[in-house]
Protein backbone atom coordinates (compact mmCIF):
# COMPACT_ATOMS: atom_id res chain seq x y z
CA UNK A 1 0.00 0.00 0.00
CA UNK A 2 1.07 3.56 -0.69
CA UNK A 3 2.21 5.62 2.20
CA UNK A 4 -0.88 7.54 3.67
CA UNK A 5 0.17 10.33 5.03
CA UNK A 6 -1.87 13.49 6.03
CA UNK A 7 -4.75 13.10 3.24
CA UNK A 8 -5.74 9.59 3.19
CA UNK A 9 -9.74 8.99 2.85
CA UNK A 10 -11.14 5.64 3.51
CA UNK A 11 -13.64 4.07 1.60
CA UNK A 12 -15.39 0.79 3.00
CA UNK A 13 -17.81 -0.83 1.34
CA UNK A 14 -18.76 -4.71 1.72
CA UNK A 15 -20.64 -6.02 -1.35
CA UNK A 16 -20.93 -5.76 -4.99
CA UNK A 17 -23.89 -2.42 -4.71
CA UNK A 18 -21.18 -0.77 -2.05
CA UNK A 19 -18.34 -0.98 -5.08
CA UNK A 20 -20.47 0.78 -7.40
CA UNK A 21 -21.43 3.40 -5.27
CA UNK A 22 -18.72 3.40 -3.88
CA UNK A 23 -16.91 3.56 -7.75
CA UNK A 24 -19.24 6.38 -8.14
CA UNK A 25 -18.46 8.58 -4.86
CA UNK A 26 -14.25 8.00 -5.72
CA UNK A 27 -14.19 9.57 -9.38
CA UNK A 28 -16.71 12.03 -8.45
CA UNK A 29 -14.05 13.07 -4.95
CA UNK A 30 -11.74 13.46 -6.96
CA UNK A 31 -13.46 15.17 -10.04
CA UNK A 32 -13.55 18.03 -7.74
CA UNK A 33 -10.06 18.47 -7.39
CA UNK A 34 -10.35 20.38 -4.43
CA UNK A 35 -7.32 18.61 -2.99
CA UNK A 36 -5.09 16.86 -5.65
CA UNK A 37 -3.00 15.44 -3.13
CA UNK A 38 -5.70 13.39 -1.71
CA UNK A 39 -5.24 9.11 -1.56
CA UNK A 40 -8.22 6.86 -1.65
CA UNK A 41 -8.08 3.46 0.22
CA UNK A 42 -10.79 1.17 0.71
CA UNK A 43 -12.26 -2.37 0.51
CA UNK A 44 -14.10 -2.41 -2.56
CA UNK A 45 -14.07 -4.02 -6.27
CA UNK A 46 -13.48 -3.30 -9.96
CA UNK A 47 -15.43 -0.16 -9.81
CA UNK A 48 -13.67 1.41 -6.57
CA UNK A 49 -10.55 0.28 -8.74
CA UNK A 50 -11.41 1.74 -11.69
CA UNK A 51 -11.84 4.83 -10.16
CA UNK A 52 -8.55 5.00 -8.77
CA UNK A 53 -9.22 3.89 -5.03
CA UNK A 54 -6.22 1.49 -3.66
CA UNK A 55 -7.87 -1.77 -2.41
CA UNK A 56 -6.60 -3.22 0.63
CA UNK A 57 -9.11 -5.79 0.22
CA UNK A 58 -11.67 -6.68 -2.59
CA UNK A 59 -15.81 -7.25 -1.75
CA UNK A 60 -15.66 -10.72 -3.83
CA UNK A 61 -13.67 -11.78 -0.32
CA UNK A 62 -16.29 -9.73 2.08
CA UNK A 63 -19.71 -10.49 0.66
CA UNK A 64 -21.35 -13.04 2.50
CA UNK A 65 -25.07 -14.52 2.28
CA UNK A 66 -26.48 -17.10 5.06
CA UNK A 67 -25.04 -17.89 8.96
CA UNK A 68 -22.83 -20.52 7.52
CA UNK A 69 -20.76 -18.82 5.39
CA UNK A 70 -20.26 -15.81 7.65
CA UNK A 71 -18.53 -18.53 9.94
CA UNK A 72 -16.52 -20.07 7.32
CA UNK A 73 -14.95 -16.09 6.57
CA UNK A 74 -15.03 -14.65 10.18
CA UNK A 75 -11.08 -15.16 10.91
CA UNK A 76 -10.62 -13.42 7.56
CA UNK A 77 -13.13 -10.49 7.99
CA UNK A 78 -11.70 -10.04 11.76
CA UNK A 79 -8.41 -10.11 9.83
CA UNK A 80 -8.99 -7.38 7.38
CA UNK A 81 -11.25 -5.18 10.05
CA UNK A 82 -8.02 -4.97 12.59
CA UNK A 83 -5.92 -4.11 9.34
CA UNK A 84 -8.49 -0.87 8.93
CA UNK A 85 -8.72 -0.26 12.49
CA UNK A 86 -4.67 0.07 12.13
CA UNK A 87 -4.75 2.07 9.47
CA UNK A 88 -6.92 4.79 11.90
CA UNK A 89 -4.50 4.12 14.87
CA UNK A 90 -1.79 5.74 12.42
CA UNK A 91 -3.16 9.07 12.62
CA UNK A 92 -3.09 9.15 8.76
CA UNK A 93 -6.59 9.05 8.15
CA UNK A 94 -8.39 12.36 6.86
CA UNK A 95 -11.89 10.84 7.17
CA UNK A 96 -14.00 7.70 6.33
CA UNK A 97 -16.80 7.09 4.32
CA UNK A 98 -18.80 3.73 4.92
CA UNK A 99 -21.30 2.57 2.69
CA UNK A 100 -24.11 0.04 3.76
CA UNK A 101 -22.59 -3.18 5.25
CA UNK A 102 -23.44 -1.93 8.86
CA UNK A 103 -22.58 -5.02 10.66
CA UNK A 104 -19.20 -4.88 10.09
CA UNK A 105 -19.07 -0.54 9.42
CA UNK A 106 -20.74 0.08 12.70
CA UNK A 107 -17.82 -1.25 14.97
CA UNK A 108 -15.08 0.25 12.61
CA UNK A 109 -16.96 3.80 13.33
CA UNK A 110 -16.43 3.60 16.90
CA UNK A 111 -12.97 3.04 16.42
CA UNK A 112 -12.62 5.48 13.88
CA UNK A 113 -14.26 7.92 16.49
CA UNK A 114 -11.94 7.25 19.34
CA UNK A 115 -8.99 8.03 16.97
CA UNK A 116 -10.47 11.23 15.85
CA UNK A 117 -10.81 10.54 12.32
CA UNK A 118 -14.48 11.97 10.91
CA UNK A 119 -17.38 9.14 9.95
CA UNK A 120 -19.32 9.76 7.00
CA UNK A 121 -21.97 7.10 5.87
CA UNK A 122 -23.34 6.98 2.90
CA UNK A 123 -26.26 4.72 1.98
CA UNK A 124 -28.20 4.09 5.39
CA UNK A 125 -28.50 0.93 6.57
CA UNK A 126 -32.28 0.17 7.32
CA UNK A 127 -33.02 0.86 10.82
CA UNK A 128 -36.15 2.20 10.26
CA UNK A 129 -36.84 -1.43 9.53
CA UNK A 130 -35.51 -3.36 11.31
CA UNK A 131 -32.37 -3.52 14.80
CA UNK A 132 -33.64 0.30 15.09
CA UNK A 133 -31.55 -0.06 18.55
CA UNK A 134 -28.18 0.83 16.47
CA UNK A 135 -29.62 4.78 15.95
CA UNK A 136 -27.66 5.13 19.69
CA UNK A 137 -24.01 4.45 17.84
CA UNK A 138 -24.49 6.17 14.53
CA UNK A 139 -25.83 9.27 16.55
CA UNK A 140 -22.41 8.92 18.63
CA UNK A 141 -19.73 7.99 16.18
CA UNK A 142 -21.23 9.61 12.53
CA UNK A 143 -20.31 12.89 11.93
CA UNK A 144 -22.55 13.10 8.37
CA UNK A 145 -25.43 10.55 7.30
CA UNK A 146 -25.73 11.09 3.24
CA UNK A 147 -29.38 8.77 2.75
CA UNK A 148 -30.67 7.92 -0.61
CA UNK A 149 -34.42 7.53 0.49
CA UNK A 150 -36.27 10.28 1.48
CA UNK A 151 -38.00 9.21 4.48
CA UNK A 152 -34.77 8.83 5.68
CA UNK A 153 -33.81 12.06 6.13
CA UNK A 154 -37.12 12.90 8.69
CA UNK A 155 -36.38 9.25 10.45
CA UNK A 156 -32.40 10.52 11.10
CA UNK A 157 -33.55 13.93 11.75
CA UNK A 158 -35.90 12.69 14.60
CA UNK A 159 -33.29 10.81 15.90
CA UNK A 160 -31.06 13.72 16.45
CA UNK A 161 -28.50 12.70 13.77
CA UNK A 162 -27.09 15.30 11.21
CA UNK A 163 -28.22 14.01 8.05
CA UNK A 164 -28.34 14.92 4.03
CA UNK A 165 -30.47 13.46 1.55
CA UNK A 166 -28.71 12.92 -1.24
CA UNK A 167 -31.12 11.34 -3.65
CA UNK A 168 -30.19 7.69 -5.15
CA UNK A 169 -27.33 6.70 -7.36
CA UNK A 170 -29.55 4.38 -9.24
CA UNK A 171 -31.33 7.23 -10.82
CA UNK A 172 -27.55 7.48 -13.18
CA UNK A 173 -27.39 4.07 -12.91
CA UNK A 174 -30.22 2.54 -14.89
CA UNK A 175 -30.08 3.52 -18.45
CA UNK A 176 -31.40 0.84 -20.91
CA UNK A 177 -28.88 1.11 -23.98
CA UNK A 178 -30.94 2.34 -26.28
CA UNK A 179 -34.71 3.05 -26.94
CA UNK A 180 -37.24 0.59 -26.63
CA UNK A 181 -38.29 0.52 -30.30
CA UNK A 182 -34.65 -0.28 -31.35
CA UNK A 183 -34.44 -2.65 -28.45
CA UNK A 184 -37.20 -4.44 -29.26
CA UNK A 185 -35.75 -4.84 -33.31
CA UNK A 186 -32.09 -5.91 -31.81
CA UNK A 187 -34.17 -8.38 -29.57
CA UNK A 188 -36.27 -9.48 -32.18
CA UNK A 189 -39.43 -9.05 -30.36
CA UNK A 190 -41.10 -6.49 -32.30
CA UNK A 191 -44.21 -8.28 -33.20
CA UNK A 192 -44.93 -9.69 -29.48
CA UNK A 193 -47.58 -8.38 -27.45
CA UNK A 194 -47.32 -8.83 -25.04
CA UNK A 195 -43.88 -8.66 -23.79
CA UNK A 196 -43.53 -9.75 -20.46
CA UNK A 197 -40.28 -9.99 -18.26
CA UNK A 198 -39.59 -12.42 -15.57
CA UNK A 199 -37.08 -11.98 -12.91
CA UNK A 200 -36.60 -14.60 -10.30
CA UNK A 201 -33.60 -13.50 -8.46
CA UNK A 202 -29.77 -13.46 -8.71
CA UNK A 203 -28.82 -16.76 -6.44
CA UNK A 204 -29.82 -20.33 -6.65
CA UNK A 205 -31.56 -20.75 -3.49
CA UNK A 206 -34.20 -18.01 -5.03
CA UNK A 207 -34.42 -19.33 -8.39
CA UNK A 208 -35.09 -22.43 -7.08
CA UNK A 209 -37.88 -21.09 -5.36
CA UNK A 210 -39.50 -18.50 -7.58
CA UNK A 211 -38.58 -20.35 -11.35
CA UNK A 212 -40.85 -22.80 -11.01
CA UNK A 213 -43.88 -21.21 -10.39
CA UNK A 214 -42.91 -18.61 -12.73
CA UNK A 215 -42.93 -20.95 -15.38
CA UNK A 216 -46.51 -22.01 -14.24
CA UNK A 217 -47.39 -18.40 -15.37
CA UNK A 218 -45.40 -17.96 -18.43
CA UNK A 219 -47.20 -21.53 -20.00
CA UNK A 220 -50.85 -19.91 -19.05
CA UNK A 221 -50.30 -16.43 -20.23
CA UNK A 222 -48.92 -17.59 -23.48
CA UNK A 223 -52.03 -19.98 -23.95
CA UNK A 224 -53.71 -16.63 -23.63
CA UNK A 225 -51.73 -14.58 -25.52
CA UNK A 226 -50.00 -16.62 -28.63
CA UNK A 227 -47.95 -13.83 -29.53
CA UNK A 228 -46.17 -13.29 -26.62
CA UNK A 229 -42.82 -13.33 -25.51
CA UNK A 230 -41.35 -13.61 -22.08
CA UNK A 231 -37.45 -12.35 -21.43
CA UNK A 232 -35.33 -13.77 -18.65
CA UNK A 233 -32.09 -11.90 -17.96
CA UNK A 234 -29.56 -13.64 -15.94
CA UNK A 235 -27.47 -12.55 -12.99
CA UNK A 236 -23.69 -12.97 -13.30
CA UNK A 237 -24.31 -15.47 -10.62
CA UNK A 238 -26.70 -17.70 -12.23
CA UNK A 239 -25.52 -20.06 -15.05
CA UNK A 240 -27.87 -20.83 -17.80
CA UNK A 241 -28.13 -24.58 -17.93
CA UNK A 242 -29.37 -23.91 -14.32
CA UNK A 243 -31.62 -21.82 -15.28
CA UNK A 244 -32.82 -24.37 -17.89
CA UNK A 245 -32.44 -27.94 -16.02
CA UNK A 246 -36.16 -25.63 -14.39
CA UNK A 247 -37.79 -25.79 -18.14
CA UNK A 248 -40.40 -28.30 -19.92
CA UNK A 249 -41.81 -28.93 -23.04
CA UNK A 250 -42.33 -25.69 -25.12
CA UNK A 251 -40.60 -23.23 -22.83
CA UNK A 252 -36.82 -22.44 -24.46
CA UNK A 253 -39.40 -21.47 -27.77
CA UNK A 254 -41.04 -18.07 -26.19
CA UNK A 255 -38.53 -17.82 -23.13
CA UNK A 256 -35.34 -15.64 -24.33
CA UNK A 257 -32.36 -16.00 -21.96
CA UNK A 258 -29.71 -13.08 -21.90
CA UNK A 259 -27.09 -12.36 -19.48
CA UNK A 260 -27.68 -9.14 -17.59
CA UNK A 261 -29.05 -6.59 -19.49
CA UNK A 262 -31.57 -6.43 -16.88
CA UNK A 263 -32.42 -2.48 -17.59
CA UNK A 264 -32.86 -3.32 -21.48
CA UNK A 265 -35.20 -6.27 -21.11
CA UNK A 266 -37.24 -4.12 -18.46
CA UNK A 267 -37.59 -1.16 -20.68
CA UNK A 268 -39.30 -3.31 -23.62
CA UNK A 269 -41.51 -5.40 -21.22
CA UNK A 270 -45.30 -4.45 -21.02
CA UNK A 271 -44.90 -6.02 -17.57
CA UNK A 272 -42.39 -7.40 -15.47
CA UNK A 273 -42.87 -10.00 -12.97
CA UNK A 274 -39.91 -10.08 -10.04
CA UNK A 275 -38.63 -10.88 -6.94
CA UNK A 276 -38.51 -8.21 -3.90
CA UNK A 277 -35.17 -6.55 -3.86
CA UNK A 278 -33.28 -3.28 -5.86
CA UNK A 279 -34.79 -5.37 -9.10
CA UNK A 280 -38.21 -3.67 -8.17
CA UNK A 281 -36.40 0.12 -7.53
CA UNK A 282 -34.95 -0.11 -11.14
CA UNK A 283 -38.18 -1.20 -12.77
CA UNK A 284 -39.76 2.00 -10.85
CA UNK A 285 -37.11 4.48 -12.95
CA UNK A 286 -37.73 2.73 -16.04
CA UNK A 287 -41.67 2.94 -15.26
CA UNK A 288 -42.77 -0.74 -16.10
CA UNK A 289 -45.62 -1.98 -14.54
CA UNK A 290 -44.72 -5.07 -12.92
CA UNK A 291 -45.95 -7.44 -9.77
CA UNK A 292 -43.28 -8.59 -6.90
CA UNK A 293 -43.18 -11.77 -5.61
CA UNK A 294 -40.89 -13.57 -2.77
CA UNK A 295 -41.10 -16.85 -1.15
CA UNK A 296 -38.63 -18.14 1.85
CA UNK A 297 -38.58 -21.14 4.31
CA UNK A 298 -40.75 -21.12 6.89
CA UNK A 299 -38.82 -19.75 9.76
CA UNK A 300 -36.76 -17.34 7.39
CA UNK A 301 -40.61 -15.78 6.88
CA UNK A 302 -41.22 -15.86 10.71
CA UNK A 303 -37.86 -14.31 11.84
CA UNK A 304 -38.37 -11.62 9.34
CA UNK A 305 -41.94 -10.79 10.76
CA UNK A 306 -40.70 -10.74 14.31
CA UNK A 307 -37.39 -8.51 13.65
CA UNK A 308 -38.92 -6.46 10.20
CA UNK A 309 -41.60 -3.41 10.77
CA UNK A 310 -42.45 -2.29 7.47
CA UNK A 311 -45.77 -2.32 5.69
CA UNK A 312 -44.36 -3.18 2.19
CA UNK A 313 -41.34 -5.96 0.50
CA UNK A 314 -41.29 -4.09 -2.45
CA UNK A 315 -39.36 -0.32 -2.39
CA UNK A 316 -41.70 1.65 -4.65
CA UNK A 317 -44.84 0.37 -2.50
CA UNK A 318 -42.35 1.71 0.48
CA UNK A 319 -41.75 4.67 -1.32
CA UNK A 320 -45.07 5.45 -2.31
CA UNK A 321 -47.19 4.84 1.24
CA UNK A 322 -49.26 3.00 -0.75
CA UNK A 323 -49.25 -0.40 -2.64
CA UNK A 324 -49.09 0.77 -6.54
CA UNK A 325 -47.68 -2.29 -7.50
CA UNK A 326 -49.01 -5.57 -6.43
CA UNK A 327 -47.24 -7.80 -4.40
CA UNK A 328 -47.51 -11.66 -3.50
CA UNK A 329 -45.38 -12.71 -0.55
CA UNK A 330 -45.00 -16.60 0.80
CA UNK A 331 -48.08 -18.25 0.86
CA UNK A 332 -49.59 -16.02 -2.12
CA UNK A 333 -46.39 -16.41 -4.83
CA UNK A 334 -49.02 -18.66 -6.53
CA UNK A 335 -48.91 -19.36 -9.85
CA UNK A 336 -52.95 -18.71 -10.18
CA UNK A 337 -52.84 -15.21 -8.38
CA UNK A 338 -49.42 -14.12 -10.71
CA UNK A 339 -51.99 -14.94 -13.13
CA UNK A 340 -54.82 -13.17 -11.74
CA UNK A 341 -52.63 -9.77 -11.29
CA UNK A 342 -50.93 -10.27 -14.82
CA UNK A 343 -54.06 -10.28 -16.76
CA UNK A 344 -55.60 -7.52 -14.42
CA UNK A 345 -52.44 -4.94 -15.56
CA UNK A 346 -52.20 -6.80 -19.46
CA UNK A 347 -56.14 -5.95 -19.75
CA UNK A 348 -56.83 -3.10 -18.50
CA UNK A 349 -54.90 -0.17 -20.13
CA UNK A 350 -56.09 2.25 -17.45
CA UNK A 351 -54.90 0.10 -14.39
CA UNK A 352 -51.28 0.08 -16.50
CA UNK A 353 -51.51 3.72 -16.95
CA UNK A 354 -52.23 4.59 -13.65
CA UNK A 355 -49.48 2.00 -12.78
CA UNK A 356 -46.75 3.91 -14.87
CA UNK A 357 -47.57 7.64 -13.49
CA UNK A 358 -47.42 6.23 -9.57
CA UNK A 359 -44.31 4.77 -10.51
CA UNK A 360 -42.93 8.29 -12.36
CA UNK A 361 -43.77 9.90 -8.75
CA UNK A 362 -41.77 7.58 -7.00
CA UNK A 363 -38.94 7.97 -9.58
CA UNK A 364 -39.48 12.29 -9.21
CA UNK A 365 -38.86 11.19 -5.45
CA UNK A 366 -35.22 9.95 -5.82
CA UNK A 367 -33.49 13.10 -6.19
CA UNK A 368 -33.28 13.28 -10.13
CA UNK A 369 -29.84 12.12 -10.35
CA UNK A 370 -26.58 13.54 -9.13
CA UNK A 371 -26.52 11.60 -6.04
CA UNK A 372 -22.79 10.71 -5.65
CA UNK A 373 -21.70 14.10 -6.65
CA UNK A 374 -24.25 15.95 -3.92
CA UNK A 375 -22.54 13.21 -1.36
CA UNK A 376 -18.62 14.21 -2.72
CA UNK A 377 -19.31 17.40 -2.27
CA UNK A 378 -20.32 16.95 1.65
CA UNK A 379 -17.20 14.57 2.35
CA UNK A 380 -15.05 17.06 0.64
CA UNK A 381 -16.36 20.23 3.21
CA UNK A 382 -16.62 17.86 5.75
CA UNK A 383 -12.98 17.06 6.14
CA UNK A 384 -12.01 20.64 5.48
CA UNK A 385 -13.73 21.93 8.23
Amino acid sequence: MKDTKKNTLLIIAGEDSGDIYGGMLAKDILGLNLNPDINIVGIGGEKMREAGVELICDVKDTAVVGAVEIIDKLFFLYRIYRKVVSIFKSGSVAGVVLIDYPEFNLPLARHAFNNNVPVFYYISPQLWAWRKGRIKKIRKYIKRMMVILPFEKGFYEGEGVEVDFVGHPMVDIVKPTADRESLKRELDIVGASPVISILPGSRKKEVRALLPELLKVVRELKNRYPEARFLLPLSPSIDELFVRQFFSGEDSHHIKILNGRNYDLMSVADLLITKSGTSTLEAAIIGVPMVIIYKTSFFSMLLAKMLVHISFAGLPNLLAGKEIVPELIQDNMRSDLIIKEALSILDDPRRRDAMKHELGQVRDTLGGGGASLRAAKIVVHGLSR
